[in-house]
Formats: structure tokens, sequence, C-alpha cells
């Protein structure tokens, strides 16, 4: 599978650790996709100019992911606060703002976006990457996989699905019904393959025809920020490489999320630095 993420980046500023850590789904997910064994990873957004920005595009070079494509801007890059609790679970509790780099400038692409997107099997971006309106495009060039967390309602769902491949859910406080009801519609709507992610309680999986409930994998969690992103990463690059083998991507994917809650950050590569 060849995987390009569209849309959000952000620092993860762990406030406890005084560290910086590269994130964002939009970002995460082709970074977790590489390491998982996809063929190729590039990333598409908007970063600003200061230490922090220039540090998370030497952390994409690292981890082999193309960032030829990002927009480095005069300004300082998004941050996102964060404190982790005794079980390892993150708290958002705050940000640096609305005047950085990725509030300034609204990401468009380009004829030579465009044609570059067109090399991908797979385009993946995020509810939260704010660019709807770059989607009909997008779908007419390569599949497109969204992660809408739990930035969704009916409307969004009927809107986007019908652009979607994959559609992916957060559905963690949901009851087994209501978790049904929901890859249900988005189905309906339009999406081709729906994954609700929950937890502990582990994942649903639907497709026209057949479903898979997948269990979680216990594991000793140290930081559970990206586990989300790393099961999205896994089970995509796992499907797309084996002809949709739903069952075994899911799999595949929870024992992947579990590995990645033994480490600090989404993909790690901190930096230390004064928090804003």
């Amino acid at each position: 599978m060849k995987i390009i993420g569209i849309g959000d980046s952000v620092i993860d500023a762990y406030l406890h650790q005084k560290k910086l850590y590269p994130g964002g789904n939009s970002v995460n997910v082709p970074v977790l996709a590489k390491r998982f064994g996809a063929e190729q990873a590039a990333y598409i957004g908007v970063l600003g100019n200061d230490a922090p920005g220039r540090h998370f595009l030497k952390a994409l070079h690292s981890e082999g992911v193309d960032s030829s494509h990002v927009r480095v801007v005069e300004g300082i890059t998004a941050q996102n606060l964060i404190q982790l609790d005794e079980s390892g679970d993150r708290h958002f509790v705050g940000n640096n703002g609305r005047e950085v780099a990725q509030y300034r400038v609204r990401l468009a692409l380009t004829a030579q976006d465009i044609h570059y997107i067109e090399n991908y099997t797979l385009a993946h971006t995020s509810v939260h990457s704010f660019i709807d309106d770059l989607l009909p495009a997008i779908a007419r060039r390569t599949d497109i996989s969204m992660d809408f967390s739990d930035g969704y309602n009916l409307q969004n769902i009927a809107k986007l699905c019908p652009l979607l491949r994959f559609a992916f859910f957060s559905g963690g406080s949901k009851s087994e019904q209501e978790v049904h009801d929901l890859a249900a519609y988005a189905l309906e709507c339009g999406a081709r393959t729906v994954v609700v992610t929950r937890g502990i309680k582990g994942s649903y999986l639907l497709e026209s025809g057949r479903s898979h409930t997948q269990s979680s994998v216990k594991t000793q969690v140290v930081d559970a920020l990206g586990a989300g992103d790393s099961f999205i990463a896994a089970f995509l690059t796992y499907y797309m490489d084996n002809k949709g083998d739903m069952g075994s991507a899911a799999l595949a994917a929870s024992k992947y999320a579990a590995k990645c809650c033994g480490h600090y950050g989404a993909f790690g590569n901190a930096m230390e630095l004064p928090l804003i």
C-alpha cells in the first residue's frame, strides 16, 4: 500500500514531561503505516517555521515519510497541551491559541499536489482537518479514508461518506446497538468499509454482506495517545495488502494499537522545549 495523509498536523505538548511530540491524525496514520510495512507514505499539510515545526519535518524525514509537499509558513506551529492520568490515558487541557500557522494558512491543493496524490493507493484525512471541500477532487484520483473520531453527526456522515472508501469512528461511550446503528448508517450513506473503535471494548467492522467484532488486546499502557491512529494505520495497510481480509486486518490492528501504547507520543520523536 502507498498512503498519503492530508490535513491536520499538531505538536502534542506533554506538560508533565516538558516534551513535544509530532502528531495529528493525518500525520500519525501514514507514519505508523510506514512503520507497519506500507510501501510508501507521505504527508501534505501546514507547519510553522519555528523550532517545533522544523523538528516536525526532521521527524517525518527520519520515519521515511515524504514531506516534499508540506507548506512551511511564517509563524508558530499549533500545539495541543496534554496531561496523562495514572492509567496512561491522555487529557487535552488546552492549546497555544489560534494565532498559529495551521489557522492562519488554509490548506489548498495545487495541480501539482493533485498529480502527486494520484501516485498513492489511499489518501487518509480526518474530520478535524477541515478539508471537506477538497475531498471531491481527491476522491476522483484515489480512494479516501477518513477518521471521524468523535466529531460526527448525522449531517456530516451523510455528506462525507459517499466520498469515502473507509470511514472510522470512535464509539467507546456507545452501546453495542448504537455502534451497530452508527456503522449501518455510514454504510448506507456510501462508505464501503466502516470501522467503529471502542477502546478496551474492541472494535466493530461492517461492509456490505459481512461484519466482524474484534476484541482489544490487553497491554501495559504507558500512553494511550495514538492508539486509535495506530489501529487505523495497521488496519489499512493489512487490509489493502491482503485483498480485503477484514478479520485478520482487525486483529493485526488491535495488536499494533496495543504495542503503540507502550511508548510516549503517537510515534515518539520527542523534542525538549520550554512550553508556551
